[in-house]
């Protein structure tokens, strides 16, 4: 029964901290040392968390349904818990010592967030302590030796007293709101949905280079920001519907329009945002496109390129330092570690989610978003494209 009670106890952090309360997944290392079975309880939450797999998927590969989506959802939680068998293993060994708990606590945390783990490890309950600001992960690391002192020196009923006391530490400090975005920083949401036919592109285009062309009208407006692969390939006919705004641009220098699009790239293409400013684009690239649906290297035709390793620098928009996140990126913690290193002083999201319809993944993707900003005490902006209609608008008059 007891090993019961941790698989419960993970499906219950799982399914309360994501997405409304990422706060609480740091349940799930606080109570490592309590737990009869870390990987149950590992398990139970990433299983929990996930459960939006099984309708995403069955959306993005409708041929194989449902059938697919609960093979992914419960694959993925059964790999991502794999590294907690290692501190069950360890406490097994030791079960009377300090030092078998903290060295599980790094085993688990270095396998999670390292590949190949780190390619599919979304929903890493580090990320709930970075609602807490910089002094997040002190705390919880902090609250986890206290724990483990007093699970073995044998004073276990103070434990969940522990744990709660620092959850509500925690979401006293979790109130303090994000830096404000700065001023004439504008994200454009969007209700597109999958583009189909090759035309979807271009007509697609025409409609969102009206709204930009608005936005940029204004001269108090600095920065657009639109979601990921909105207008799928940038190919020639896809880059003269932009002409216009990339000329507007090299007579206003002091705006930049950032656009996602799919950039052919040998075999393949790179999931990117084009940086268009002062007349000229430039790829950014995201390092790591979802798994399965968007890199498939068994089939490097038509995948998308990626780049586990290597350091990401921000880019200068607006005259400051912006770290981008594109669309899958949002949910692991590798490509955000890599940012460390060049911190920024805005964090710029997009993303494509019309295959999330009716999931709660898309407010996962903004909740991990967002308490990453915080961990860097920065603004945030982001820019969506939402399932919520797959029609194609009218092209506006000029």
């Amino acid at each position: 029964m007891k090993w019961f009670h941790s698989l419960l106890a993970g499906i219950l952090i799982g399914a309360v901290a994501w997405p409304h309360t990422p706060v609480l997944a740091i349940m799930l290392i606080l109570m490592l040392p309590v737990f009869r079975s870390r990987y149950l309880a590992a398990f139970g939450y990433y299983m929990s968390a996930s459960v939006g797999l099984i309708s995403g998927t069955a959306t993005f590969f409708p041929h194989a349904g449902f059938v697919l989506g609960m093979v992914f959802w419960m694959a993925s939680a059964v790999v991502l818990a794999l590294p907690y068998l290692a501190y069950d293993g360890l406490i097994r060994r030791f079960p009377a010592q300090i030092g078998p708990h903290f060295a599980g606590l790094v085993t688990v945390t270095a396998i999670s967030i390292l590949p190949p783990l780190g390619v599919i490890g979304w929903t890493n309950p580090w990320v709930g302590s970075f609602e807490a600001g910089p002094a997040g992960p002190v705390l919880v690391i902090e609250a986890f030796i206290v724990i483990v002192l007093l699970r073995v020196f044998g004073s276990r009923t103070w434990a969940p007293r522990v744990v709660a006391g620092v959850i509500t530490g925690f979401f006293a400090i979790c109130q303090v709101p994000l830096p404000a975005l700065p001023a004439g920083w504008v994200a454009i949401e969007t209700h597109h949905g999958l583009l189909k036919g090759p035309m979807s592109p271009i007509v697609i285009s025409f409609h969102l280079r009206a709204v930009v062309l608005q936005k940029l009208s204004d001269p108090h407006t600095h920065v657009v920001v639109l979601p990921e692969s909105i207008v799928g390939y940038w190919l020639p006919g896809t880059a003269a519907a932009w002409q216009p705004v990339i000329q507007w641009t090299a007579t206003h220098s002091r705006q930049t329009v950032l656009l996602g699009a799919l950039v052919p790239e040998g075999r393949g293409y790179a999931d990117a945002l084009l940086k268009i400013h002062a007349g000229h684009v430039r790829v950014l690239p995201d390092r790591i496109p979802v798994p399965f649906s968007m890199w498939h290297p068994w089939n490097p035709i038509e995948s998308a390129r990626m780049v586990v390793f290597g350091r990401r620098e921000a880019v200068r928009v607006d005259g400051r330092k912006a770290g981008y996140l594109i669309c899958y990126e949002q949910l692991l913690t590798l490509p955000e570690l890599s940012l460390t290193f060049s911190p920024p002083e805005v964090l710029i999201g997009a993303a494509n989610d019309w295959w999330a319809k009716g999931t709660n993944i898309p407010e996962i993707q903004r909740a991990s978003l967002r308490a990453w900003a915080r961990l860097w005490d920065i603004p945030v902006i982001d820019a969506v494209n939402y399932g919520y209609t797959t029609t194609v608008p009218a092209i506006p008059h000029q």
